[in-house]
C-alpha cells in the first residue's frame, strides 16, 4: 500500500510539545514529510499535504498510530500476549510445537506482519537464539520496528531484528541451512475473531500468495522446518514437500522438512 502513495508524519491535535518533538525528529530519520495537524481530520491533513499522501504516522501522547482515512493501525503485541501466558505455564503454541523450536534456533520469519509470530519465536528460542524478520510494505516495517524497539521483550527472550524487502527474493541471497526454521504466513490466512487489529493490517499488507519458489527457497534455507499456514492445500504442496500437521487447532499448519 505505502508503494502506491506517499506517507506522512504528524500529530493528534493537543499532543505536547514532547510529543510534536519526537514526531519531528522521527520525521527526519525515516524520510517523511512532517506536517502541522493543526486542527485538521486526517483525512484533511493528507489530502492538504500531497495529492498522494495516503497515511501518516500520528504521534500521540499515548503512541504511534498509523492512520489512513478510514482505518488505524497501532502495534501492540495483541494475541502474542495470550501466547506468552500459555507459554509461561508450559502449554502447547501451535507454532513453536510445529516448528519443533528450542533454544538457541535461529528463526526467519518471511512474513513479519505485526509481528506476533516473530514475539513467540524469540521466547521459544530464548536470549541465544535469533529472531529475523522481513516485510515488504514500508508502513507496516516502520510502524513494527519502532513498535519491537520500544517493547522490552525481557531476559527470556531473543531481540528480534528486522528487514525490509520481498522476503522470498532475501531468501534466495541467504546460504543454505543458515536457519533453523522459516515461516511463511501469507495474507490469505483467515483472521481470528480475537485479533481486532486484523482487519486494518489488511490494507497495508502483502497480498502475494503463496507460491513454489518461496517454498523451496524456504526450504534451502531451513536447516529442520519450513511451516506455512493454509486453510486449504494447494495442488503443487505435495510436490514441494509441504504436508498438513495433525491435530485440530494445528489444521492450518504445513511444513517441509529443510535442507538437513
Amino acid at each position: 500500500m505505502s508503494g502506491e502513495f506517499k506517507l506522512i508524519v504528524t500529530t493528534s491535535r493537543l499532543a505536547k510539545s514532547t510529543t510534536r518533538a519526537l514526531a519531528r525528529r522521527k520525521s527526519a530519520d525515516w524520510g517523511f514529510l512532517y506536517v502541522e495537524r493543526s486542527d485538521r481530520s486526517i483525512e484533511l491533513t493528507l489530502s492538504d499535504a500531497s495529492e498522494d499522501a495516503g497515511a501518516a504516522f500520528v504521534f500521540r501522547d499515548d503512541g504511534l498510530v498509523l492512520s489512513t482515512a478510514q482505518t488505524q493501525l497501532r502495534f501492540d503485541l495483541g494475541t502474542a500476549a495470550i501466547r506468552l501466558l500459555s507459554l509461561a505455564r508450559g502449554e502447547r503454541d501451535w507454532l513453536v510445537s510445529v516448528g519443533e523450536l528450542i533454544a538457541g534456533d535461529r528463526v526467519f520469519d518471511a512474513t513479519l506482519g505485526l509481528g506476533r509470530d516473530a514475539i513467540v519465536a524469540a521466547r521459544a528460542v530464548g536470549p541465544h537464539g535469533e529472531v529475523l524478520g522481513v516485510e515488504s510494505n514500508l508502513a507496516l516495517f516502520t510502524l513494527v520496528s519502532e513498535g519491537l524497539a520500544s517493547y522490552d521483550v525481557g531476559a527470556e527472550s531473543a531481540t528480534i531484528q528486522t528487514a525490509l524487502g520481498d522476503s522470498w527474493k532475501l531468501l534466495s541471497r541467504t546460504s543454505n541451512a543458515s536457519f533453523d526454521v522459516v515461516i511463511i504466513d501469507a495474507m490469505f490466512s483467515t483472521p481470528t475473531q480475537s485479533d481486532g487489529n486484523f482487519e486494518a493490517l489488511r490494507g497495508f499488507a502483502d497480498h502475494t500468495s503463496l507460491h513454489p519458489e518461496w517454498i523451496r527457497q524456504a526450504r534451502r534455507v531451513a536447516k529442520r522446518w519450513a511451516l506455512t499456514k493454509a486453510p486449504h492445500g494447494e495442488p503443487w504442496f505435495g510436490s514441494e514437500g509441504l504436508q498438513r500437521v495433525p491435530g485440530m487447532e494445528a489444521s492450518r499448519w504445513w511444513r517441509a522438512r529443510g535442507c538437513s
